[in-house]
This record gives structure tokens, sequence and C-alpha cells, in this order.
């Protein structure tokens, strides 16, 4: 279920269109197509050269006689056409009930599962496989001339075939459990995908401006590329625009204190695509924790306990990024090469708007606001054991304080206004007694 944005944002032009031709249903299928033939060709060529004939010699033959090897090569692709046929509607019907569900933008998550795109392929080189053994199925042979080692192949890939398909039905069943794909998605953005520093921003003036060529959204930025392409220029530059960000055609892209780089190598390094995408990373997986939370508490859907699992989900992610966190009038920075400013790729733009569009979807209900209101105590709490930065805390304290008073103000009932207020009280609670309310 994992993406492969786990490992954070695409870099720079290749790997965008590297993702684009393996992240999909029909690329791994197609090169099973071309395959296929290949095989076959080869497996029958062993068979008229040795295989067949040793296999005949030790009674090792499936088939009584030439018209039974025929039928049974018939019968296989004709299962084998079943098969492929029932996965892709399974698949798609699937997919649209869960995208129904949870949210169209998972899709793109399950576009990089690796099972489903295996079993595709693996359904599609078996039947394209058979076809070819069936070409070659004399059904007036002499017993001795079959094809016996092709014919023995193809049975065998059948029944991998058969229990193959029962472990990608399984699959695709589990993808409609949404507590999977939550559980999923917060175990992504709970990693940090590009390790900064704090420092002073950048107070003279820039020489060099490169503008965005088109319009669309950041799919990620190779800053290594960008550093050799640099070489032993040191002065400062600044990324205009996060992974994730949407940009306008002519809107800075990347600021240069003294270098003068090549714009090509620039574009190249920072591709930019027409929608939001996995492949953005943290920003993206945070993003769609909340679309999912905001549309299980649709009137539609109504399914709050998946909200408050992505509350817990959100909560999880806010501590893995905790070392993002940036004070105010600082500016994010490579760790790397701390001269590359990276605003908006602190905690505060990773999951500053998301936060507050969870707000707005939790607002009118209470059971969803309190749990994360709990959260961000609890967070608190472990922050400070730690050792975290005031400013976080601060921030978090005044993200529930937000809530309950959204929360509050929404609430129809005082029994409902007075749990969302206990909720928040527990910020002043011990550790201890913090930790127990999980």
């Amino acid at each position: 279920m994992r993406a492969l944005a786990a490992t954070g944002p695409l870099k720079g032009i290749r790997d965008w269109v590297i993702h684009r031709l393996v992240a999909n249903y029909w690329s791994l299928p197609m090169v099973a197509v071309i395959a296929a033939p290949l095989v076959g060709a080869a497996v029958l060529w062993a068979d008229r050269a040795f295989a067949g004939r040793w296999l005949f010699e030790q009674g090792i033959t499936p088939m009584v006689a030439g018209d039974t090897a025929q039928d049974l090569a018939i019968a296989i692709v004709g299962i084998n056409a079943a098969f492929l046929t029932l996965y892709w509607s399974v698949t798609l019907i699937v997919l649209t009930l869960a995208t129904g569900n949870l949210g169209v933008r998972l899709v793109d998550r399950w576009l990089d599962k690796g099972l489903v795109r295996l079993s595709m392929a693996g359904l599609t080189f078996c039947l394209v496989f058979s076809i070819i053994v069936l070409m070659r199925v004399d059904p007036e042979a002499p017993l001795s001339q079959l094809p016996h080692f092709a014919l023995t192949a193809m049975l065998a890939l059948e029944l991998v075939n058969i229990a193959m398909l029962g472990v990608a039905i399984h699959d695709l069943g589990r993808t409609m459990f949404v507590d999977r794909s939550i559980a999923h998605l917060g175990t992504d953005a709970g990693s940090v995908a590009i390790p900064i520093v704090e420092r002073e921003p950048f107070a003279g003036e820039w020489q060099v401006t490169i503008p965005s060529k088109r319009e669309g959204y950041i799919e990620g930025i190779d800053l290594a590329a960008i550093a050799k392409e640099l070489g032993n220029d040191q002065g400062a530059v600044r990324f205009c625009a996060a992974p994730g960000q949407h940009v306008l055609e002519g809107e800075p892209l990347v600021r240069f204190a003294t270098a003068n780089p090549d714009e090509d190598c620039i574009y190249k390094a920072i591709p930019i695509g027409e929608f939001r995408s996995s492949v953005q990373s943290t920003v993206y997986q945070v993003r769609l924790l909340v679309e999912v939370a905001a549309r299980a508490l649709s009137p539609g859907i109504n399914d709050f306990y998946s909200a408050i699992a992505c509350a817990d989900q959100l909560a999880a992610a806010i501590s893995g990024n905790a070392s993002l966190w940036v004070e105010d009038g600082k500016v994010a920075a490579w760790e790397e090469a701390p001269r590359f400013e990276l605003p908006g790729q602190d905690f505060r733009g990773l999951f500053g708007a998301p936060l507050k569009a969870f707000r707005q979807a939790a607002a009118d209900y209470p059971s969803v606001s309190i749990r994360m209101i709990d959260n961000y105590a609890r967070l608190c709490a472990l922050m400070a054991e730690q050792d975290c930065p005031a400013g976080l805390l601060r921030y978090l304290r005044q993200c529930a304080e937000e809530l309950r008073d959204h929360a509050m103000a929404n609430a129809e009932q005082e029994i409902d206004r007075r749990d969302i207020a206990d909720a928040f009280s527990r910020f002043d609670q011990p550790s201890s007694s913090l930790k127990s309310v999980a």
C-alpha cells in the first residue's frame, strides 16, 4: 500500500519520468506481453532440442494423446482469459468503491502497489504464453512429438497463477479497509523527507531569479543536482516554491545571490506536474490524511471513527516531523548545504494549512474534536520530555485552543461544550495522566 513517495519527493525530471512510467497499471503488463512470446519461443526451442524428448523418455508426460494436449491448452487459455478479466473487473470495482468512500487521490497511491501490478503482469504473461504454446500443439501428432516440456511449463505456471490470484484478490479486498490506508499514510507522513536546519534568512539582494516556465505543482527538488551545477559558488540560494506548492507561470521559482546557473539544469531539477500526487511526499500525505478525514465526516459517509483514526495518524506525523520546527524570523535550510533556503519546507509549511483544514472539518463533530485536542495535549507532554523547542509546544497548544473554540461555538448541546472544555483542560495535567488518556 505504501507509495514510492515514502522515500521523499522526486528528484528532477528523470525521476519524474521514471515514476510516470512505473506507477501505473499498464507498464508492467506491457513488459509481460513483450516478454511472453520471447519466453514461449525459448521454451519451445528447448522442448524441440532436448527437454521434450527427455521428459518423454522419463515417462513424465501429462498427456496421453495429441487431442488431449490440445484440449488442455485450450482450457488453460480460456481459464487465463477468464482470470485476467475477473481481476481487472474486481480491481476497477474496488477502486471505484474505495475512492468514493475515502478520496479519489488515494488512487495515486494504489497505482504504486507492487502486488497489483505484478498480479496483472503475471496474468497477462500466462495468457500470452499459453496462446503461444497452443499454436504449436498438433492434435494429430504422435505422442512422442508433442511439446511435453512446454505443456508441462504451461501447467506449472497455471498452478502458480491460481495461487497468486487468491493472494491478489485478498489484497484487493483489504484495500477497502480504511484503517489500513490511514495507517500507511500516517507512517509515510511521519518520515522526514528533507533534513533541515534553522538559519537567518539572506538579507541581501538577489542577483538572479529563475521564474516558473509553466503552471502546476512542484513535484520535488533535486538539491544535489543544483549544488553540483553551482560548483564552487557559495552564495545563498532560495527555493521559492516547496514540493506540493502550486505555482503560476512566471512566478519566482529559485533566487540566487551570486550564481548565474544554466536555466535548463534548474528546470530539469524541479519538475512541475499538472496535479498534486503522492511523489510530493510528506506534504501530500499529510493533506491526504485531512482529506480522508473530511470525506469521512461528510453527511453521505458519516464515519467519524475513520476521522478519529486520521487524527491519531496526524499526531504520529507531527511527532515524526518535530525536528522541522523553525522559529519565527528564521528560515529552513538544507542540512547538507545551509546556504540553500527552503521556505515552506519546515514544520509550519507542512502542517499549518492541513491542521486548519482539519479543524474546520472536525468542528461540527465533538468526538473528533475532543480526540484531536487530546492528541495535541499528549504531543505537548511527550515533546516537553524530549526538550523540543518551546515555540513548537506553543504552536500545538494554539492549534488546540483554536479547535476548542471552534468546536464549542458549533456544539449544539451544553454537555458537548463541557466535554470539549474538559479535553483542553488536560493540557494542565501531569504527563502520566495525559498518557493514560490515550
